[in-house]
């Protein structure tokens, strides 16, 4: 009997180091650690590819970015289509449980790519590799959201998503050198070091909610449960079951006017079909200041795609250089996401609205200055490395004040539609609309910069790319909020009458 009794009190005793594993730093730290892996496992084919698809998968020069857009509209669009089951998911159960099935995805995806000697093979790893990210950018951002404090969600994200940026344009600067000195395979050994960390890292933490349930019985013991046979009744439940009985046991009938408004009350209005499928999804887009932070992010993610798909064959035809060359230009962009946490700080303190609308013209007069690189001048090259440099700094502005103001306005919608959200919240949705907008943005990126990079010129092309990115600055403008700190301005009047 003392053996069973202590049996059941190990196996209902909390995790160990329950308070580190689930602190904000550890599950900071680990949706870093697994947004930097994306970015990584993706930035890394960028320079490869041009020549692997020559020398591995038998493509033609004149093929090569053909399938270089390909691969990167199929990664986005299977980010976007697996972003509202992962969201709906995570909303639903623990968030650790996709969270760690996204990385058995990206773990396939990569074995894949390190033995394809066919397009469709590195096709099927894409596919695989862009699921995997939907589960990282719903579940993963979900679990910091869970454990900050609103007032510190700006640099949160901006520290969270510098790990995505870091990794997404720091290796195309390392699997070029890698590649060109120490071969295919060698790129792909790092890789696996890459998930080995990231494994290591997940297993490690436990999220907020999970932590919480063990902290509150952290005081009980298993003997301290009465069983449910030595339990008293409960007698006024058994006469009441709605609660409503008197003390002799009679049935206590409502009042009058409560059983006028019974009578009276007006039947619910008729939702639309996306309001009776996806009733907190719709909730969620009718809400133009989430919509608006979910379009900038379309374009953030929408301009670096773009500059994945078109910067190394420009420098190769432009410069002459070697994807050594090739990787090493990206390490301009990447240099300001090692300050991601402080340009999401700037939201929290500032506000989300100005923070963003700098990051816009920020970024969009660089684009535009990107056009007048046109030479093999040493001058032309000190050039686009400070315009990139800029461009760097724009979007690290963009992402993070958005995604802030998104869980802003979760919030705010939750006021008023907290049955429909349920006791799971609804932030991973929420963040799985950001997620259709990361995948849109990834397949929408290198078509458009690719077909008018093949069809006209470089100058064009980044006007284009300039162009759309000043579109968000309206909406931004008109809806985006002020911030933790800031008044939410109409939120719960306008959301009563959305869905």
């Amino acid at each position: 009997m003392g053996v069973s009794t202590s049996f059941r009190k190990w196996w209902h005793s909390p995790p160990a180091y329950l308070r580190l594993r689930s602190s904000k730093w550890t599950i900071g730290i680990t949706a870093f650690g697994a947004c930097f892996t994306d970015g990584y496992l993706y930035g890394s084919i960028v320079p490869v590819l041009p020549f692997s698809l020559v020398e591995r998968s038998g493509v033609s020069e004149d093929d090569v970015q053909f399938w270089l857009s390909m691969l990167l509209m199929v990664f986005g669009l299977f980010l976007g289509g697996g972003a509202p089951i992962a969201g709906w998911a995570a909303d639903r159960g623990p968030r650790s449980t996709p969270f760690m099935f996204g990385l058995v995805l990206a773990f396939a995806a990569t074995l894949l790519f390190c033995f394809a000697s066919k397009p469709w093979v590195l096709i099927l790893g894409r596919i695989l590799q862009g699921l995997s990210a939907s589960v990282i950018y719903t579940a993963g951002l979900a679990l910091v959201a869970d454990a900050v404090d609103p007032k510190e969600i700006g640099a949160w994200m901006g520290f969270v998503f510098s790990g995505n940026t870091l990794g997404l344009l720091f290796s195309p600067f390392l699997a070029g050198i890698v590649y060109d000195y120490l071969g295919y395979y060698a790129v792909f050994i790092i890789l696996f070091g890459v998930i080995a960390v990231d494994i290591v890292l997940r297993g490690f933490m436990i999220e907020k909610r999970t932590a919480d349930k063990w902290l509150a019985m952290e005081n009980k013991t298993y003997d301290d449960i009465p069983d449910q046979d030595t339990r008293e009744p409960d007698v006024s439940s058994e006469r009441d079951p709605l609660g409503a009985g008197n003390d002799d046991g009679t049935q206590q009938s409502p009042p009058a006017d409560e059983r006028s408004s019974l009578l009276h009350s007006k039947p619910k209005q008729s939702r639309s079909w996306l309001g009776r499928l996806f009733p907190t999804i719709a909730v969620l887009a009718s809400s133009p200041r989430l919509m608006v932070a979910v379009y900038g992010c379309f374009t953030h993610t929408m301009l670096l795609a773009s500059i994945d798909s078109i910067l190394p064959l420009f420098v190769k035809r432009t410069f002459e250089w070697t994807s050594t060359g090739a990787g090493v230009i990206f390490l301009t962009i990447t240099c300001p996401s090692l300050f991601g946490g402080f340009f999401g700080a700037l939201s929290d303190r500032y506000g989300s609205r100005p923070v963003c609308l700098t990051g816009l013209a920020t970024t969009t007069l660089n684009l535009a200055l990107m056009g007048l690189v046109a030479h093999n001048a040493l001058l032309d090259k000190i050039l686009l490395c400070i315009f990139l440099l800029f461009v760097g700094v724009g979007l690290n502005l963009i992402f993070p004040s958005l995604a802030a103001d998104l869980f802003y306005e979760v919030d705010v919608l939750a006021e008023t539609h907290s049955e429909t959200f349920g006791t799971g919240g609804a932030y991973a949705q929420a963040y799985s609309l950001l997620c259709l907008a990361l995948g849109a943005g990834t397949s929408f990126g290198p078509i458009w910069a690719g077909l008018f990079y093949q069809m006209t010129n470089w100058p064009i092309t980044m006007a284009t790319l300039a162009g759309l990115t000043a579109l968000p600055a309206v909406g931004v403008f008109f809806y985006t909020g002020g911030g933790a700190n800031k008044e939410k301005q109409g939120g719960v009047e306008a959301s009563e009458s959305r869905v």
